[in-house]
């Protein structure tokens, strides 16, 4: 240390240090605030109250944010979000780590609606005291609305179909499954409805909690109060030990209500008390049991006529038609039925410990001819059947119920399509230089209303080899010329 050091005062030599230090700060202030003003995600930095303390220019471009709303609480300078964050909040709060959640908002300035996925995080001081939180919000509206349009998605959450109503169905329940909104699923007998439901459950926050299914048909009407609320020892003969509730299993997750259109009048008002109040009493007790669950119901039934009949409740109707989800019936998508057939054989294998492989000509042309009325389910038993019956890799006609049979085998001789007894699996085309020829091809285009997938299954080869042979053949929609005409 030299001598002009040791003569230095050291008040100087202090005050030297602090403005060096305050230097550094400044500078270090400086450029984190131009990180946070450069990111494109809106970031919103909180106190411990929740009072906005910080925003970047994203805020207030993303979110509409003005100056103003600089000191205001969360809740007043952005109410239509708070809602959706403000569980964030508290996790994030509460657990002390960075937490995540994707949530769907309507902006209310333009009223579109956008996915945002928001993030939150406690922030410390460099002593490591809390200071508040951090709100990260992205708009990824875009990105979703591009997965969207182009993702074609053959199977979901134990759902088959690559359709247009199947897609439908599949936007739909991820729609909901943010929200614990009440829903009503319709739709024939069969389409599926519980695996929805299930859908709806499995795709959201509830996911971790209990799924309960109750057929509201199925059980005697002298047991649906017990079965779904409980009750208590000695309400009635026979109740040696209090049993609870669907209802009281179902806390915190989902219990689905089957065939809600045959319910009870008087069940009706009971059920109506609890999606009202989320409170219920089990039989032989008055003690109120509040409970945290979302109703998804299903019926096949018309509800509006059960409703001008007397025998369904109108208030209980629109309680629960809060979002409705129509399920279409199969003969609104046959196009997916190749690729149902394949999931019940693989389905099928591995419950018989089996090695089919695909299924015949003419079984697939009587498939794709039938309406089946009884939708999914029917399909899938009807190739049970054939699975439990056929010695053979290829499912043959002789495989099929009785009845369908006896039904279809005029279908397969008008359709005049050439049958090979051998069978062969779905997925291969026509043995080279076989095949459907110029006038089968045109007669199923013209009936499938040109829909080539549809044409494609009905005729056994595939897509791309049908567009070939219309491009070789020559072949013209005459009802699309004439209407261009």
């Amino acid at each position: 240390m030299n001598d002009k050091m040791l003569d230095a005062d050291p008040d100087h030599m202090i005050a030297m240090e602090y403005e060096r230090i305050q230097k550094e700060r400044e500078m270090l202030i400086n450029r984190t605030k131009a990180v946070f003003q450069s990111v494109d995600d809106a970031i919103i930095a909180l106190d411990a109250e929740w009072r906005i303390i910080e925003i970047n220019d994203a805020a207030t471009r993303l979110l509409a944010l003005a100056p103003s709303a600089m000191n205001q609480l969360l809740q007043q300078a952005i109410p239509w979000l708070f809602p959706k964050v403000e569980s964030l909040l508290r996790q994030a709060h509460k657990e002390g780590e960075s937490n995540r959640a994707v949530c769907m908002v309507s902006m209310h300035e333009t009223d579109t609606e956008r996915i945002l996925n928001c993030t939150a995080s406690l922030f410390h001081d460099p002593l490591g005291d809390t200071q508040g939180l951090i709100l990260v919000v992205r708009d990824e509206s875009r990105l979703a609305m591009l997965e969207r349009e182009t993702r074609t998605r053959q199977s979901w959450n134990g759902l088959v179909g690559s359709s247009p109503p199947m897609q439908e169905v599949y936007d739909l329940i991820e729609r909901l499954a943010e929200v614990d909104s009440t829903v009503l699923i319709t739709g024939e007998t069969g389409t599926g409805k519980e695996l929805v439901a299930r859908a709806l459950h499995n795709t959201s926050p509830r996911s971790h909690r209990a799924f309960v299914a109750v057929n509201c048909a199925a059980l005697p009407v002298g047991l649906m109060e017990s079965e779904l609320f409980g009750h208590v020892r000695g309400a009635f003969t026979n109740a040696v030990r209090d049993k609870p509730g669907r209802f009281k299993l179902a806390d915190g997750g989902t219990i689905f209500l089957d065939e809600i259109g045959d319910l009870s009048l008087e069940m009706q008002v009971r059920l109506l008390r609890v999606l009202q109040e989320q409170i219920f009493e089990a039989v032989g007790d008055n003690t109120p049991i509040r409970v945290n669950v979302r109703v998804v119901a299903a019926t096949h039934r018309n509800l509006r006529e059960r409703v001008r009949e007397g025998m369904f409740r109108e208030d209980l109707y629109y309680r629960l038609k809060v979002v409705e989800m129509r399920l279409p019936s199969l003969r609104e998508h046959k196009v997916d039925l190749p690729m149902l057939i394949e999931h019940f054989l693989m389905k099928f294998n591995a419950r018989m410990k089996r090695s089919v492989k695909g299924i015949s000509e003419e079984v697939l042309v009587a498939l794709m001819e039938h309406d089946w009325p009884g939708n999914v389910r029917e399909l899938e038993h009807t190739l049970e059947h054939a699975m439990v019956v056929a010695p053979q890799s290829i499912l043959a006609w002789s495989n099929l119920p009785h009845d369908f049979r006896n039904q279809y085998f005029p279908v397969i001789t008008l359709l005049k399509l050439p049958v090979n007894h051998r069978g062969r699996p779905l997925q291969h085309n026509h043995p080279s230089g076989e095949g459907p020829d110029r006038e089968t091809i045109l007669r199923v285009l013209n009936d499938s209303s040109w829909r080539l997938q549809l044409a494609a299954t009905k005729l056994g080869i595939s897509r791309s080899t049908l567009w070939r042979r219309i491009k070789t053949m020559n072949l013209r929609n005459l009802e699309r010329n004439e209407t261009k005409k």
